[in-house]
């Protein structure tokens, strides 16, 4: 970025190097959010700004590939969650996005497929949900009225003390026992993520 321009100015320099008309730049800003910021002087903006504005600046020409290394790493929930949004819909109108990320829950929010890289090499690759079910312990775990915690295998006889349970309504949550992606990739590589 030209840290003495302005968002605006900073993008219209590359509307104009990519042949782009500079209404693009009010799409990309408002896939960021900057879209009341754009007047700002980018030597002036937070780090969290200036990776925002670099991410506009990255899907300004509509790329058909694109690569980004952690593009929310500095940004609170709401952000992370409109740019996601963006993401999202770049990919709707056929962009492929190869993402790095050691945030386990942004993988599994935005991705179709997920790698695991560990001592470069791929030791897992496919979708979160067929990764998590294939790492289960093919268990359920019952929350009752009086806090306890109430944990059943997959299997018939198990199955009629789950129905009991909820026959009784003593049942406020029920969930199955799906590792998360972070569970995996420890266990996997043996290592923690950073």
């Amino acid at each position: 970025m030209y840290t003495r321009l302005s968002i605006y100015e900073n993008l219209k320099l590359y509307c104009d190097l990519y042949g782009i008309a500079h209404n693009r730049i009010d799409e990309v800003l408002d896939i960021v959010q900057l879209g009341q910021e754009k007047q700002k002087i980018t030597s002036k903006l937070s780090r969290g700004m200036k990776q925002r504005v670099l991410l506009a600046r990255t899907i300004l020409h509509e790329p058909t590939l694109l690569f980004l290394d952690e593009p929310t790493s500095a940004l609170d929930p709401v952000n992370t969650a409109h740019v996601h949004a963006g993401l999202r819909a770049l990919t709707a109108q056929g962009t492929t996005i190869l993402l790095t990320t050691h945030d386990m829950e942004e993988a599994e929010t935005i991705c179709d497929r997920v790698a695991f890289l560990h001592e470069g090499k791929i030791q897992l690759l496919d979708t979160p949900k067929k990764l998590r079910h294939q790492f289960t312990d093919r268990s359920v775990t019952l929350t009752c009225l009086d806090g306890r915690t109430l944990t059943f295998d997959y299997n018939a006889n198990q199955a009629d003390l789950i129905h009991k349970a909820m026959k009784q309504e003593d049942v406020i949550t029920i969930h199955s026992n799906e590792p998360t992606l972070g569970d995996i990739f420890v266990q996997v590589t043996g290592r923690t993520l950073v």
